[in-house]
C-alpha cells in the first residue's frame, strides 16, 4: 500500500513537472521555428459559418504539397463546413491532376463541445464526450501541426494536443488565429488557450496591446 501510494506521488509530481515545462517551452520558446520537413501533417479544425470561411482562406493560401497529407476537423452537425472543403479539395486536386485515390486529406467528425443555447450542466458531459473524441484523433493522426481560429470544436482538440506533449506521445505546434471579428476581445476559445498554444495570432492592433503575447500581422483574411 506505502509502495503504491509513493508510485502515485512520484507520478503527480512528474506529471505537474511535465505540465509546467510544457507551459514554459510554449510560452517562452515558441519563437523557434518548426523542423524542416519535406512536408507537415497538418490538422485543420472548422468551425461554422464565418470560422470555416476564414481558415479555407487561410488553407488556399499554404502550399498543399508541402502542407500534407491534411486532416480536418468538423462538428457532426456541421454539414455545410464538409461540403465547402471537399470542393476546396476538389478544386486542389484538379489543379495538381491528382485522381480521387491518391486523395491527400481526410475528414474526421466530432460531437460538439456545446450547441447554442445548451445548458452549462449538459454542456459539461458532452463537453467530455467530445474530448475523448479528440484525444483519439490526434492520438492516431499525431500531426505535426494543428491550425484553428477559434471554433468551439477547437478546444478540446487542442488540449488533447497539448497533454500529448506533457506526455511526451508526440510534438505538436499549435496555430491560432483569432477570428477578425475579434476586434476589441478574444473569442471565449482564444482566452482559454492563450497559454496553449504555440503561436496565437490576432488580425487587429488593439488585441496586440491587450495580449502581448500575441502576434499581430495585420489582416490575414
Amino acid at each position: 500500500m506505502v509502495m503504491l501510494l509513493v508510485v502515485l506521488i512520484f507520478l503527480f509530481a512528474f506529471i505537474l513537472m511535465r505540465i509546467g515545462y510544457t507551459l514554459y517551452i510554449v510560452n517562452c520558446c515558441s519563437d523557434k521555428p518548426m523542423y524542416v520537413q519535406k512536408s507537415i501533417n497538418v490538422l485543420v479544425v472548422l468551425g461554422s459559418g464565418g470560422h470555416t470561411g476564414e481558415m479555407l482562406k487561410i488553407i488556399r493560401a499554404l502550399n498543399t504539397v508541402r502542407y500534407s497529407p491534411r486532416v480536418y476537423v468538423v462538428a457532426a452537425t456541421d454539414t455545410v463546413s464538409q461540403r465547402r472543403l471537399q470542393d476546396m479539395e476538389k478544386e486542389f486536386k484538379d489543379k495538381a491532376g491528382v485522381a480521387d485515390k491518391e486523395s491527400l486529406y481526410e475528414v474526421e467528425v466530432v460531437p460538439r463541445s456545446r450547441e447554442v443555447g445548451q445548458s452549462w450542466l449538459s454542456s459539461v458531459f458532452t463537453t467530455a464526450r467530445a474530448f475523448v473524441f479528440s484525444m483519439l484523433i490526434v492520438f492516431r493522426h499525431r500531426p505535426s501541426l494543428i491550425i484553428t481560429n477559434g471554433p468551439g470544436t477547437c478546444v478540446p482538440i487542442c488540449i488533447a494536443a497539448f497533454l500529448m506533449r506533457v506526455l511526451c506521445v508526440c510534438q505538436i505546434r499549435i496555430v491560432f488565429i483569432e477570428s477578425l471579428c475579434r476586434v476589441l476581445s478574444l473569442s471565449l476559445s482564444g482566452k482559454i488557450l492563450y497559454r496553449l498554444v504555440d503561436d496565437f495570432f490576432v488580425q487587429w492592433p488593439q488585441l496586440k496591446e491587450k495580449y502581448p503575447r500575441s502576434i499581430y500581422m495585420g489582416r490575414l483574411v
